[in-house]
Formats: C-alpha cells, sequence, structure tokens
C-alpha cells in the first residue's frame, strides 16, 4: 500500500501555511534529534568521567583502608568504612570480602543493612591483583568497582558501587529542557516561514491568480498582473503580462478576419439574392403571358360548368382561379416592384387556410398515393393578421418538397397551433428526412438536393416571406421525416 503524501493530509491549507507547517514538524525532529544525540552522547561522557572518578575513588577508599587496617581487622575496617564519605560523588555503597584460608567470607560495609554476596568482578580482581570495573546495567544502576587490598599481605577485595542516580536526574532535566526548547523553536521557525512565505510566495502567487481569474472575459479586457514579490515572480508575472499582450492581439486580429468574413459572407449572399431576383423577374416575364390565357380559359370553363348545373365543377374551377390570381398577383408584383409584394393583412383563419390549401392539393395528393391530415384544436383557434396569399406561397412550397421526397404510403401532417401570442404551422411528413450535407445547406439560394429537377430557390423564398410577414421558417431536427415550422405573429411588421 502506497503511504499518503503528506500534502494529502492538509490539503485545506494555503502554500504559505502548508511550508510553515512541514518547517516546523521538520524543525521538531531536527531539532530533538540532534538534542537527543547530543544528550546521549554527553550523557556517555559523564558514564566515562564517572568511571574514571569511581575508580579514583575507590584506590583512595582501598588507600585509607589498607593504612587503617593494614592485616583486615573487621573491627578496624567497619569503623573506617563507617566514617567515610559516601556522598563523595554520587550514591555509593562499599563493601570489603576478606581472604580466608577456607576462601573468601562476608565482608565487612558501612551500612546496616546486609552486604550482597561476591560477584565475579570481584574474584577476578584478587586473582589478577588489579582494579576491575563493570557497568550494572540492573538496579541499582551505576559503575561497579573491585580493588584488591594489599597490607602487609593480599587479605581482601574493596567492592564499590558508584550508582549513576544523579547523573540519570540531570539527563532526565536536560531532555525536558531541551525539549521544550525545540518546541519553542519550531514554533518561531514556523512563525517565521509562515510571516515570510506568506510575504514572498502567497501575496505573488494571489495577485497573479487574480490577475489570471480576471482574463476570463477575454485577454484586452484583463488587468495587467503588479510586478510584486521576488524577482523570479516579478518574472513570472512579466511573462504572464506578455502572453496577455500577446493574446489580446491574436483576439483584436480574430475580431477583424470574423467581421471580413461576415462581410464577405453578407456580400455572397447579395449576390445570390440578386441572382434568384434575376432568375425570378426572368420567370415571371415568361409565366405571366400563358396565365393570362390560362385565366381566361378557367373563366370560360367556369361559365360552362354553370350553364350546365354541375357545382361541384364550378368550385372546382374557382380553386383554380384562386390560385391563378394569386400567381398573377406575385407575377405582377415581381415585374413592377423588382421585389416581392408588401404583405397585405387580412384577418386570417388559418385552419380554413389549411383546408382549402388541402382541397387544392387533393388531386395531387391522390395521384401520388400519400396521405395527408390537418390537425388543430377547431375552426377559428388560430385567428391572426397576415396576408394569406404569402402564407398559402409557403406552404406550396413545403407541401411540394415532401410530396417530391415521399413515396406511395406517405404521410404528411399539417398541423395548426397557437402558442402565446404567435401562431404555428408545423409541415411533417414521414420520409427519410434530411441529410447532414442538406442541413448544412439550408436556405441557401441555388443549394438543392434534388439535381437537375431543383432550383434551390424554394426554401430561401419561403423564409424570405416568412419574414416578411414578421415571423420566420424553422427546421425542427427530429429522429425520423423531416418538420418544418412557420411562426406568424398576430400582426406582420408595419
Amino acid at each position: 500500500m502506497t503511504p499518503p503524501r503528506f500534502s494529502a493530509l492538509i490539503p485545506r491549507l494555503a502554500l504559505p501555511r502548508r511550508l510553515a507547517a512541514i518547517t516546523a514538524i521538520m524543525a521538531v525532529v531536527l531539532v530533538v534529534g540532534t538534542t537527543e544525540a547530543a544528550l546521549r552522547l554527553a550523557e556517555r561522557s559523564r558514564l566515562v568521567d564517572l568511571r574514571e572518578e569511581s575508580v579514583d575513588l575507590a584506590n583512595t577508599l582501598a588507600a585509607w583502608l589498607t593504612r587503617i587496617a593494614p592485616t583486615g581487622d573487621p573491627g578496624a575496617l567497619h569503623v573506617a568504612l563507617t566514617g567515610w564519605n559516601r556522598r563523595h560523588i554520587t550514591e555509593t555503597s562499599a563493601v570489603v570480602y576478606l581472604v580466608r584460608e577456607h576462601g573468601v567470607e562476608q565482608a565487612v560495609s558501612g551500612d546496616s543493612a546486609p552486604p550482597p554476596p561476591q560477584s565475579a568482578i570481584d574474584s577476578a580482581a584478587l586473582s589478577r591483583r588489579q582494579t576491575l570495573t563493570a557497568y550494572q546495567s540492573s538496579d541499582p544502576r551505576g559503575w561497579h568497582v573491585a580493588v584488591p587490598l594489599t597490607g602487609r599481605s593480599l587479605y581482601g577485595v574493596l567492592d564499590i558501587t558508584v550508582t549513576a542516580g544523579r547523573l540519570e536526574q540531570w539527563a532526565r532535566v536536560e531532555r525536558r529542557r531541551a525539549y521544550a526548547l525545540a518546541l519553542v523553536a519550531a514554533l518561531l521557525v514556523g512563525v517565521g516561514v509562515w510571516v515570510l512565505c506568506g510575504r514572498w510566495i502567497g501575496r505573488p502567487l494571489a495577485s497573479l491568480a487574480g490577475a489570471m481569474a480576471a482574463a476570463h472575459g477575454g485577454a484586452e479586457s484583463a488587468p495587467a498582473a503588479p510586478l510584486v514579490g521576488p524577482v523570479e515572480f516579478q518574472d513570472l508575472a512579466g511573462r504572464y503580462n506578455e502572453l496577455r499582450a500577446a493574446l489580446a492581439a491574436r483576439e483584436r486580429e480574430s475580431r477583424a478576419r470574423a467581421g471580413l468574413r461576415g462581410l464577405e459572407e453578407r456580400a455572397r449572399a447579395l449576390d445570390r439574392q440578386g441572382q434568384a431576383d434575376e432568375i425570378a423577374r426572368s420567370y415571371a416575364h415568361e409565366i405571366g403571358t400563358p396565365l393570362s390565357t390560362v385565366n381566361g380559359h378557367l373563366q370560360l370553363l367556369r361559365e360552362d360548368f354553370r350553364r350546365t348545373g354541375d357545382t361541384a365543377a364550378e368550385e372546382r374551377v374557382n380553386v383554380l382561379l384562386g390560385q391563378v390570381d394569386r400567381v398573377a398577383k406575385i407575377v405582377r408584383g415581381a415585374l413592377s416592384r423588382t421585389s416581392w409584394p408588401a404583405p397585405q393583412p387580412v384577418p386570417t383563419d388559418l385552419v380554413a387556410l389549411g383546408h382549402r390549401l388541402m382541397q387544392f392539393l387533393a388531386p395531387t395528393l391522390e395521384q401520388s398515393g400519400i396521405g395527408a391530415v390537418l390537425v388543430s384544436a377547431g375552426p377559428g383557434t388560430a385567428q391572426v393578421r397576415t396576408d394569406p396569399d404569402l402564407v398559402e406561397q409557403i406552404l406550396l412550397n413545403l407541401f411540394r418538397n415532401a410530396v417530391e421526397a415521399l413515396g406511395s404510403g406517405g404521410r404528411i401532417e399539417l398541423r395548426v397551433a397557437l402558442e402565446g401570442d404567435h401562431a404555428v404551422i408545423e409541415v411533417a411528413d414521414d420520409g427519410p428526412g434530411l441529410s447532414l450535407e442538406a442541413r448544412a445547406l439550408l436556405f441557401q439560394p441555388f443549394a438543392t438536393s434534388k439535381g437537375s429537377a431543383g432550383t434551390g430557390l424554394g426554401l430561401a423564398l419561403s423564409r424570405r416571406l416568412a419574414r416578411l410577414l414578421g415571423g420566420d421558417l424553422t427546421h425542427v431536427p427530429g429522429d425520423q421525416g423531416t418538420r418544418w415550422r412557420l411562426t406568424l405573429p398576430p400582426e406582420p411588421p408595419a
């Protein structure tokens, strides 16, 4: 398992505080570690000094005992040991073990307590006839010194134990003092690092971060980063200011290029529109004469049906004459004004307009094997002031596109409704829908997916008429078929 990083333990601390915390912890570890090492070395050195002093003490006491009791008299040894100052260095205990014929027997001590048994160091000192020392790690801890006693002859061994109690007490006091100083020093170092990091790192980083945050709205409007803090941060702020200036220049250049592209696109659109207008005027000129002829023959045909009493045929001819009059009005407007005629708004029932359109297209739909349905909430549910001729022209273009896209068995739905104060007319079919290429070229003049069978003007002119009426024509994306949405305001613009 990977150990967690220290920075993950204090994620909410800012950089200056984090550095201060890390520095304080490192200071505690280093100061306590070095203090502990120094105390251990000093304790070892003092133990060595205590050993030397213990040996000197033992030799001095041995010389004193030899002078008082040269033959090893126990009474004299007891008097000498009792009068000895056992607090000469630290707490000590002294015992004399006497040599007898049957071996070494009990010792003479200056305490009333029974003396401890003889240790191996005493026997070794007697056999070697030299002073030996050993450190006793069990209580009482301290140095164990054995000195052979030689008066007129070797009569015993002096066993002195010098405890290190005061040395251990000193070490504990020094350790507590050192740890307290280490914590104080770590706290002071941490506070100092915190203040210095906040001044040298935190403040420059905060000013740079503020300048970068203000650049979200754009490099040109972003403020320059102030040059504060150490030279490294000033250099970083300077580099950021250079980058900001370069990005601002790029933004200005991008806006200029976007404006230029917009002008170019507008010029191309105007050129395409001019071509469309020119073609429309040419078509209008060519259509005008045969259209007048068709109108005259339809009027004669209506008179014939009226005389014979065929009211159904007369009504059908009236529908055709209405469409011919509408087309003739469009042709006259194109020839006289070189543009589409201005809308002539009248109160219009869009549901009734939809019924007339379905009646007019009934033969075409029946011949193509395509079903059509009008969906509405009922008569009079979509009353607006608009130009019915222009609305009918838009719907005819949409129906023609749907009929050309559908095969036998297809279905077209015409939906009329009110949404707020706007009227909405939707024409939807269940055909194959539009390809991605066709969607990318929607409403562009001369852009068609029908090949030589299409002109690419129907949708462009329909949207132009919709906007002329104050509304709009849009394509509604879907998973199946094609859906067009025509919105009309309650009143066309003046």
